[in-house]
């Protein structure tokens, strides 16, 4: 019996199902077993599955279920204690079983382990940005509930939680994964990893990349989890206003990042009703900074025009301040605040040091609790010292580490 079963449907990819399965073929840790679903492709996937002759991999064909249906299909005939899902277009790097495992077995009460990934593009360069975030267990369930912040394949979860959860829903046909997580939060929980440990490839026309149909299943997700966008907010539960507020805000930059901007703002007003404490988030901001940038790019500071993003993201916020209502209009300061702040570290990190001063002096004066933070003062001290003083200290460290 393997430890690991790595489940892999495959929909018509055959020509990225190599690239897939030479990455679990050159894992560190060997007891696995792969089970590639072909859910009913009309390209050469059966061709493709069978030039692997390693018996660790079985090959199952069905008529075509969608992304769930053949994930659930591989679940069914897998025989490892633990489980990952890689789809075709996607892959691991060597030491992805061998880390994670290593964390699972060490705290049995954990459901799972995923990792931070790395971005790829078509042709499996690397891409600047890495992607996701490493929390603690205690902090899942909140994370999860602002969204998927991690892809389906860099979780290794045992067999056992995902059959008590019910596997994957097959009436939904996106951010499935994203619906499973959040049933599992609610009894367990999953920790983070802060190594990328697989790599996400990112290409135009994947469905990541459809701004409207992602906003729609976000919101089919959280309609089954929480009940329907009806009623008065105020007396929906905390964990539904939270999560909607920030389903609005996933959909706001998925807008923005296609280039539509207005529509993105009119949902990222939503969201704001919903949950004003978005305005409190420092990354809020830093999505909007970024504007456009794709995956893998994101935060990719010297390529931004940070000083026209700014702009318009003071007017828009201007014309949002403009029509909101009281618990919103109250957070006016620290949204400036956070705004301003957001401008100012991607001036610094492109090296825009007066713009990035002006930046940090303006968000002293809309929130001059920010000062209070450590990092914003340390950043505040850098900018103040300024290029030649930095470089100077740059320069003697080396020389006085090296006379010790």
């Amino acid at each position: 019996m393997p430890t690991i079963s790595v489940i892999i449907p495959c929909y018509n990819h055959a020509h990225y199902l190599p690239d897939a399965i030479n990455s679990v073929l050159a894992q560190t840790y060997t007891d696995w077993e792969a089970i590639i679903v072909d859910d009913g492709s009309t390209d050469n996937t059966r061709e493709v599955a069978a030039r692997f002759t390693d018996t660790r991999i079985r090959y199952i064909y069905q008529e075509n279920r969608g992304l769930s249906g053949a994930r659930n299909t591989a679940i069914r005939a897998a025989e490892g204690e633990y489980l990952t899902f890689l789809d075709a277009d996607d892959l691991l790097t060597p030491t992805f079983f061998e880390t994670c495992l290593a964390v699972l077995c060490a705290d049995t009460d954990l459901a799972g382990v995923y990792t931070r990934n790395h971005f790829v593009d078509e042709t499996r360069n690397i891409l600047p940005r890495v992607g996701g975030q490493a929390l603690a267990g205690t902090a899942f369930r909140k994370h999860i509930l602002e969204g998927g912040f991690f892809p389906v394949h860099a979780v290794l979860v045992r067999r056992a939680t995902i059959v008590e959860a019910g596997m994957f829903d097959e009436q939904l046909t996106s951010l499935e994964d994203w619906d499973l997580w959040l049933r599992i939060s609610a009894r367990y929980s999953l920790q983070g990893i802060a190594e990328p440990l697989v790599f996400y490839r990112v290409y135009a026309g994947s469905m990541s990349t459809d701004a409207a149909r992602m906003h729609a299943n976000r919101i089919a997700v959280l309609t089954k989890h929480f009940g329907p966008l009806e009623g008065d907010s105020d007396e929906w539960s905390e964990e539904k206003r939270h999560a909607y507020g920030f389903a609005f805000r996933s959909g706001a930059n998925g807008y923005i990042q296609q280039g539509q901007v207005e529509e993105g703002w009119q949902l990222l007003a939503h969201g704001i009703a919903l949950w004003p404490d978005l305005l409190q988030r420092l990354d809020t901001f830093y999505e909007l900074t970024c504007g456009d940038q794709p995956k893998g790019y994101r935060g990719e500071a010297e390529s931004l025009d940070i000083e026209s993003n700014g702009t318009e993201i003071l007017q828009l916020m201007a014309h949002l301040f403009s029509t909101a209502d009281v618990p919103v209009q109250a957070l006016k300061n620290v949204a400036y605040g956070n705004a301003y702040l957001a401008l100012a570290m991607l001036s610094d990190q492109a090296g825009q040091w007066s713009q990035a001063r002006r930046y940090m002096a303006r968000t002293l004066r809309a929130n001059p609790c920010l000062l209070r933070q450590l990092g914003v003062a340390r950043r505040l001290l850098k900018l103040c010292a300024g290029k030649r003083l930095i470089g100077w200290i740059r320069k003697l460290k080396p020389a006085q580490e090296s006379e010790i």
